[in-house]
């Protein structure tokens, strides 16, 4: 009788572990979280962007500069200058030593710049993707980034 109790446990523990990993199954694939669908319930979390930077690159590529798009909520800009130098980008410095500065995008007079935000919300949503192209200097030493930002993507 042990034994057949012991077995209907595991089963339904098989159960509840099979049921559980079904939302872990993606249905549609998207890169903005909003947008992924799974099969059965969708995994918990707090990332619900409609919107994301893609194909981000920066030039010249610095191992004490990472520019890094983060797609939770919406696409903003992370940015940690570990330099010895300043870095001027589109109206904002960000000193030697700062890390996972937020970046978000905005429109002003028809150009492009950034403004600084203090969560990981972007509110910025383009009606079109839109191609984003910045100049900056580091120190002395010029600072090209681009990326599409996404349209709302569902």
């Amino acid at each position: 009788m042990g034994a057949l109790r012991n077995k209907s446990w595991l089963l339904i523990i098989m159960c509840l572990l099979a049921v559980a990993a079904v939302g872990c199954t993606v249905k549609k694939d998207s890169p903005v979280p909003a947008c992924i669908e799974y099969w059965g319930p969708s995994p918990i979390g707090g990332c619900f962007g409609t919107t994301a930077i893609l194909d981000l690159k920066v030039e010249p590529q610095l191992e004490c500069l990472e520019i890094t798009a983060n797609n939770c909520n919406g696409g903003i800009l992370e940015v940690s200058n570990t330099c010895a130098e300043m870095l001027a980008l589109s109206q904002i410095t960000i000193h030697p030593g700062e890390r996972h500065v937020g970046l978000d995008v905005d429109k002003q007079n028809g150009e492009h710049v950034l403004i600084m935000v203090d969560s990981i919300f972007s509110l910025y949503v383009p009606e079109e993707d839109e191609l984003v192209e910045l100049q900056g200097m580091l120190g002395a030493q010029e600072v090209r980034i681009s990326f599409i930002k996404t349209k709302e993507l569902c």
